[in-house]
């Protein structure tokens, strides 16, 4: 089979980094090709260079069998090549439609007959109010407001007359028109001027005599070059005020696109008033919109329930089947063994294995992954619980629409456990981590954190009462990017001894302290002075690990701490949960991973619509019944899940 993409020897070095080395692929017409790597193995960055975000240092690219040069994202659309992004690239405040087709926008010439008489009847109402004050018949007054009404709809007219002959002949057209008719206008203003000034009822008045017998033929050169000036000068402002986006035509081809692939979207809906799962539509119709044969899908699962999931395969089975290509990127070895056709496995920037899913095991492709046995399960003993730490009395909150997001929610964590949030997206879990952490103010119940009464405390009374918190969003809540790690490191206690003396930092506490723990943690890095922002995404995460677990702590907050990691960092941070609860720490895991969610915790709360719809011990509850009360069905008096 011909590849419809081939990458060969690419290698792309950035200082201290080996990002790709010598890594070559292809990619076949029809194709699912997974890649699988741990958190900075070097997969985003080489879809990047196919995407001509970056450039590669050495190696070439080939498209259709020809060799190509990808300098930017232009190019790549140009050669049929687009990409989702693991961040949306999409505006929260337009809509749908203008979020598609940003950048190539279909449009239309603009004209308004209701701007025209707005425009008219405003001057003429003016003009005539006018006239009652300066005139002295009511006849004139007419005059007056006829006049200058008329006038005003006929420079609309001709602002949009002139703009039409814009869009078309330019050179041939406009600029002619536009010399020709200033001519006129300058050599007969004169009798233009005499009619107004009849029209509003002046008298004794020769208009006339005001036409130049004679005109000095050394300004015919200077008046032709002030027209043509004027002509330029205005060709490209009548070119943008009087082109207007074509909504119509825009909604209409992204409703055939919906159509044609199975992509459900509203043109007209509001990115920020849509679910993640839909936005994940939005951005696939983009690339298609734009022609695109081959699409580089980056973590696209990352941020979705296992229902949107489930529906992002069924779209790219039916892109395969219409003939697309598929690059798609996880972390996720059940997915792989899902939906990919082939697999790539990239480690430390080489390629390290090629295997199709028929061939391999979940457990063969994590070991090629991180280059040792990996443990699938998490390894945990029997919890010992103690006294409540966390106690959440009838909590209720609002979310950034000022809706109600919690509902009256009730939960208790004790010392020495694992309680486990369990929720598809959007039920509340968001605004119950941000109450508890004092980012959101709850407007009623209350919550209480070892005994103390700490509802709508500080962030920082929250903190130095021995509370730690894994944000949702590692790059928005967890970490400054542009500051080095060695800040992030010291974020919570940069004012505490021994990094802070008197008025100043001292630093070589700081470097000392950031470079043991980013040892002990295991933060690859090749210094502790780069900005978090250069990290993988698994390594992030691992700072924030280090940041929290390495003070004194009794209460952990964890949501979504493994978003967007590799098997090797998931181990790792179930470890560290694990550990921190075996150390009589109360933990409060929220995820919307259910096998997260079933390996991890002690205790499960399901949340549903802001409430609370049931807490069950882990071992009592199956992956079935644990969905069913995720869709909303209600926990028998017995244990069992009652639907209805």
């Amino acid at each position: 089979m011909v590849p419809i993409l081939e990458a060969r020897n690419v290698t792309k070095r950035f200082p201290g980094v080996l990002a790709n080395d010598r890594v070559s692929f292809s990619l076949n017409e029809g194709e699912i090709l997974a890649f699988l790597g741990e958190n900075g193995a070097g997969k985003s960055t080489l879809m990047n260079i196919l995407y001509g975000l970056y450039s590669q240092d050495e190696g070439e690219v080939e498209v259709r069998q020809m060799p190509v040069e990808i300098n930017d994202p232009n190019d790549a659309i140009e050669l049929g090549i687009g990409m989702v992004h693991q961040h949306f690239q999409l505006v929260p405040v337009f809509t749908v439609a203008e979020n598609i087709v940003m950048g190539t926008e279909p449009t239309r010439f603009s004209f308004s007959w209701k701007t025209m008489g707005i425009a008219g009847g405003a001057s003429a109402l003016l003009f005539f109010l006018g006239g009652m004050l300066t005139l002295d018949h009511p006849l004139l007054w007419l005059r007056a407001a006829f006049a200058a009404g008329a006038a005003v709809a006929a420079l609309y007219g001709l602002f949009v007359f002139l703009g039409y002959l814009s869009r078309l002949l330019a050179f041939k057209l406009y600029f002619p028109l536009v010399t020709i008719g200033s001519g006129l206008l300058f050599f007969f203003s004169p009798i233009i001027v005499g009619l107004w000034t009849v029209l509003v009822g002046a008298k004794d008045f020769d208009a006339l005599s005001l036409v130049p017998s004679t005109v000095d033929a050394s300004r015919i050169p200077l008046l032709v070059s002030l027209t043509l000036l004027f002509a330029i000068v205005s060709y490209p402002m009548l070119r943008v005020v009087t082109t207007a986006l074509d909504r119509r035509t825009a909604a209409r081809r992204i409703r055939e696109l919906s159509d044609q692939y199975g992509l459900v979207v509203d043109p007209d809906a509001v990115i920020e008033d849509i679910p993640v799962g839909v936005q994940q539509r939005v951005e696939i119709i983009k690339t298609l919109y734009r022609e695109a044969e081959i699409l580089i899908l980056d973590e696209p699962t990352a941020v979705l329930t296992p229902q949107e999931t489930e529906e992002l395969f069924e779209i790219m089975r039916g892109l395969v089947a219409q003939g697309k290509s598929i690059i798609f990127i996880t972390h996720k070895l059940k997915e792989v063994m899902t939906i990919a056709d082939r697999v790539v496995v990239l480690r430390n920037g080489r390629v390290v294995g090629e295997t199709t899913p028929a061939e391999t095991s979940e457990e063969e492709l994590a070991e090629m992954m991180v280059g040792r046995e990996v443990a699938l399960v998490v390894d945990k003993g029997p919890a010992s619980p103690a006294d409540v730490v966390l106690e959440v009395s009838n909590l209720t909150a609002d979310d950034q629409r000022n809706q109600p997001a919690l509902r009256g929610v009730d939960l208790f964590v004790r010392a020495g456990e694992v309680l486990g949030v369990a929720g598809v997206q959007g039920n509340g879990q968001t605004e119950l981590v941000e109450v508890l952490t004092g980012l959101r103010q709850a407007t009623g119940g209350s919550v209480h954190i070892l005994g103390q009464e700490m509802t709508n405390a500080k962030p920082r009374a929250i903190t130095e009462l021995g509370v730690a918190h894994i944000p949702e969003d590692r790059q928005r809540d967890g970490l400054v990017l542009s500051f080095p790690i060695y800040d992030n490191l010291i974020l919570q206690t940069y004012y505490e001894p021994p990094f802070a003396q008197r008025a100043g930092l001292q630093f070589d506490q700081v470097y000392k302290y950031a470079g043991r723990v980013s040892e002990e943690f295991d933060v690859r890095t090749p210094s502790i002075a780069l900005p978090a922002q250069n990290l993988s995404g698994g390594n992030q995460q691992k700072v924030i690990v280090a940041r929290e677990f390495s003070r004194p702590i009794k209460l952990l907050i964890a949501a979504q701490p493994t978003r967007g990691l590799d098997v090797g960092s998931i181990e790792y941070i179930h470890k560290r949960l694990i550990q921190k609860r075996d150390e009589g720490v109360a933990v409060l895991l929220v995820s919307v991973e259910l096998d997260e969610i079933m390996a991890v915790s002690d205790r499960i709360a399901v949340m549903y619509e802001g409430k609370i719809v049931g807490t069950v011990d882990a071992d009592k509850i199956s992956r079935e019944e644990l969905g069913l009360l995720m869709a909303g069905a209600q926990l028998g008096e017995k244990g069992g899940v009652s639907v209805g």
